[in-house]
């Protein structure tokens, strides 16, 4: 067989899973479904069957709406970046026999894991979902629009389910909450996954906010797996990014990018989510990035609603200049009509955060809210903002 235009190769390797039996099949398609049984019942789900079927019929699926629109936007998908795997000139006609013999059915390769929602950061993008720091704040808080959801974490039955079958897996991923807090990820999966001795032939991957570096730890995870990759969330500089990154201290967080880059056996990079607060600040990330050597992924907010860059008034989006390397970001912010309820409810959620943080929107982003302080935050006439 021959790979359709639209193929995407994550269904047929890749699962995440979380609480609840809830899975999906990579990490721009969390917890889309609830699957009861183990791993091996998930993928063999027919949610995950028919999604493959779609791909094998050239269809571009629309729970996969996220990697289509950023195709549409000229953006290298996390669909396309799947497609080019280091190393592999072969990739299609790999991808071509593993799906005409179905030995993809064996087994997930790649175990995408959501293990909890413990973290010490309360991030404006962020919910209590995902972070047991943003449910303490809203306890003792007036928030409107964030609302308390039960802090939990995989039983330990789920953390046992990938021990015993870890010899089938080449890469496991953990997201969170904060992946190196979660004492838990240690506990019942990085030491029993060293003590089996499946570890040496597995990829690590972490998506941490980065406060926090254990050297003896990371050198555990350095000298036992196959491989380590670290991937770092920094959205803002300074005191913009201990805006975003709420609870963070920038200049720690820049000290264990270091710490992190220099491990040994290990791929480093910064995430960088561009959502409306720190659209006008990508020259000087990009710069501040590149001065220091660190390779860097600009990400699209695709959550929550009134964070997302189309929802930017219309009249400010003349405003928006960014480099050739940055079209993509610069064409997302018009793809869409800004939404009135979304810009509303962004600048009802800016005045919620510095009320409830003593902080200042205002002066943490000025170039952003003189452009945008006639639609909702100066005016005194309730008028369409978004015009």
């Amino acid at each position: 067989m021959s790979l359709p235009e639209n193929f995407c190769s994550a269904p047929f390797i890749q699962l995440q899973t979380s609480k609840d039996n809830r899975c999906g099949v990579c990490p721009y398609t969390p917890n889309r479904w609830q699957v009861q049984g183990t791993i091996a019942d998930k993928w063999k789900s027919k949610e995950l069957e028919s999604l493959r079927k779609s791909f094998i019929e050239n269809k571009q699926d629309p729970q996969c709406r996220r990697c289509w629109k950023e195709e549409e936007a000229g953006k290298k998908s996390l669909r396309l970046r799947l497609s080019e795997h280091k190393g592999s000139k072969n990739t299609k006609k790999i991808f071509e026999k593993y799906i005409e013999t179905k030995k993809y059915l064996e087994y997930p390769r790649v175990l995408t894991l959501i293990p909890g929602n413990e973290c010490n950061l309360a991030c404006p993008s962020c919910t209590g979902g995902f972070s047991s720091k943003w449910n303490s704040l809203i306890a003792n808080g007036k928030y409107e629009i964030q609302s308390m959801e039960p802090n939990w974490n995989l039983s330990d039955a789920d953390y046992q389910d990938i021990v015993d079958n870890s010899e089938k897996l080449q890469k496991i991923e953990l997201f969170g909450g904060e992946p190196f807090l979660n004492k838990r990820n240690r506990n019942l999966l990085i030491d029993k996954l060293i003590e089996k001795g499946t570890s040496k032939n597995i990829t690590i991957y972490f998506n941490t906010n980065g406060t926090l570096f254990d050297e003896k730890y990371m050198n555990l995870i350095v000298d036992n797996f196959k491989f380590v990759e670290i991937r770092l969330s920094m959205d803002g500089l300074y005191e913009q990014f201990e805006y975003l990154r709420y609870g963070a201290n920038f200049e720690k967080v820049c000290e264990n990018a270091e710490k992190f880059k220099a491990l040994p056996n290990t791929d480093f990079e910064i995430i960088c989510t561009i959502s409306i607060f720190n659209l006008f600040s990508i020259a000087d990330m990009d710069k501040f990035f590149k001065e220091r050597n660190w390779s860097v992924y600009y990400n699209i907010a695709s959550f929550p609603n009134h964070l997302l860059l189309h929802n930017l008034p219309e009249s400010t989006k003349d405003h928006v200049v960014v480099g050739p390397a940055f079209h993509d970001i610069k064409k997302y912010t018009t793809m869409k009509q800004c939404n009135q309820s979304d810009w509303e409810k962004f600048v009802q959620y800016t005045k919620e955060l510095d009320n409830n943080r003593g902080l200042s929107f205002k002066n943490t982003f000025p170039t952003l809210y003189n452009l945008v302080k006639k639609h909702g935050y100066e005016s005194t006439i309730k008028t369409k903002y978004c015009i």
